[in-house]
């Protein structure tokens, strides 16, 4: 799988309540826009609260991108240009931030919500485990922080490059 980035151009998109996010799209084609609300989960949760709050995340990701693809599926065999940006209300998360550790669980709930079948409930999903290799390029931000719990959570926009 070739995993070149010819042809990706660079768009400002609001996405829900986020403004002027910097997006990835492929040339000549359109994007998927998402936003999901919530306390962004953490891969690697510490707490029974924390294992509750991924585990929602996951769910709203999953369902808020379904949502947006449509009836159908996506082909997981196409090459994928994901943006994500990140929007964290800091009392929800300590002092410090390690943002890298929100992006798995965000990846993999967005290839559940992507390539799921259309009877799939994202509240029913055993493992988040879909294979999400057409992802060829990422980009992640830390937009502007959450004024409020109520307003975290994730700007998404992904671009598909058919192939054949």
């Amino acid at each position: 799988m070739t995993t070149g980035n010819d042809g990706l151009t660079l768009q400002q998109r609001d996405i829900g309540d986020f403004r002027d996010v910097p997006t990835l799209v492929w040339s000549g084609e359109d994007a998927l826009l998402a936003q999901a609300l919530g306390i962004i989960g953490n891969s690697a949760p510490t707490t029974q609260t924390g294992k509750s709050v991924l585990a929602n995340w996951r769910i709203q990701v999953a369902s808020r991108v379904k949502e947006a693809r449509g009836e159908q599926p996506w082909d997981p065999a196409d090459s994928y240009a994901v943006t994500i940006g990140f929007s964290f209300y800091l009392p929800s998360h300590g002092k410090t931030l390690d943002a890298e550790n929100f992006v798995k669980p965000t990846v993999d709930a967005l290839a559940a919500g992507l390539f799921c079948a259309p009877q799939v409930n994202p509240r029913n999903i055993p493992r988040w485990n879909y294979d999400d290799s057409g992802f060829t390029t990422l980009l992640i931000h830390r937009l502007p922080d959450a004024p409020t719990r109520e307003a975290e959570g994730a700007a998404i926009a992904v671009s598909a490059q058919r192939r054949g």
